[in-house]
């Protein structure tokens, strides 16, 4: 009977010390992208978690579609979209964001990031949506407990739970106050298919 109390002490706080290290995680990662891209909304938080967690968030039905889009957006792709910092996302860790800028500028390789992008599309993620949502609506209560000054929260928190509740996969774009200030330009690959195929021409 003791040794049963103990275990159960045991577990109980090693639960606790699981979910604390979880909310840590969760309020660095939502500080590190307010303190990056000031102007994020609670839409742009969103999709930080969301590509950790699902990844590309869909498999590539066509290969070909895919390298003529990338192309077409380097060739579009000017200066005021110079960012060269590869990005790490969620709380995970498990996907990083890599711009595209790095390839305008030669660091990679154009067919190095679409086969590492493919790659990655391969394992996005087949966790159960309604464990996302679970998931989302802990990350909004850290959020809120952090008190931070986020234009639009309360609207954009209303929207993205009624979207969910429609599509408990639902991907969102960037919003259109992140677009216009920071003009991001990146493509998302797992982290360990980084390391192999990528991190060697960044370094």
């Amino acid at each position: 009977m003791k040794h049963q109390i103990l275990i159960s002490f045991y577990l109980f706080f090693t639960l606790i010390g699981c979910s604390t290290r979880m909310e840590e995680r969760i309020k660095k990662s939502v500080l590190h992208q307010i303190e990056r891209y000031p102007k994020s909304t609670l839409q742009d938080i969103y999709k930080n978690f969301y590509q950790d967690y699902f990844g590309t968030g869909h498999a590539i039905p066509d290969n070909e579609a895919v390298e003529n889009y990338l192309m077409h957006e380097l060739s579009d792709l000017h200066e005021i979209s110079n960012n060269t910092i590869v990005e790490i996302v969620g709380w995970r860790h498990n996907f990083v964001r890599v711009p595209l800028f790095l390839v305008k500028n030669g660091t990679i390789p154009a067919d190095e990031l679409l086969q590492a992008f493919i790659e990655s599309a391969a394992t996005a993620s087949t966790n159960a949506a309604d464990k996302w949502i679970d998931e989302w609506n802990g990350i909004v209560k850290i959020i809120e407990k952090m008190q931070l000054d986020i234009v639009s929260f309360d609207d954009d928190k209303n929207k993205i739970a009624e979207l969910l509740a429609k599509n408990p996969k639902m991907a969102l774009h960037h919003s259109e106050i992140f677009n216009n200030e920071y003009k991001p330009h990146y493509r998302i690959v797992e982290k360990t298919i980084y390391k192999t195929r990528l991190e060697k021409f960044v370094k």
